[in-house]
């Protein structure tokens, strides 16, 4: 993460608008001991999505079986999956 004060980002407002384009975790941005996160918004949506997936108590354990599953052969080639 890119850390930057509110005075820099100001006056470099491009360049924290690139940075936070590539950088994986963002441009913070601090002032007066307050912290402001900059992050591309298909990056947050990603995170969102993550967490969204992550609320869910059955996705580790549908994970583990796919898994399971992946290891004993049991799996469809895209043929099989999208046959008509």
């Amino acid at each position: 993460m890119y850390h930057v004060t509110l005075d820099y980002a100001k006056k470099h407002f491009e360049e924290i608008i690139e940075r936070a384009k590539s950088e994986p975790d963002g441009v913070l941005i601090v002032q007066d001991n307050q912290s402001f996160l900059l992050i591309d918004k298909s990056e947050l949506e990603s995170w969102t999505e993550t967490a969204e997936l992550l609320e869910d108590p059955n996705i580790v354990s549908d994970i583990q079986e796919a898994r399971a599953e992946y290891r004993k052969g049991e799996t469809l080639t895209m043929e099989q999956v999208f046959e008509q």
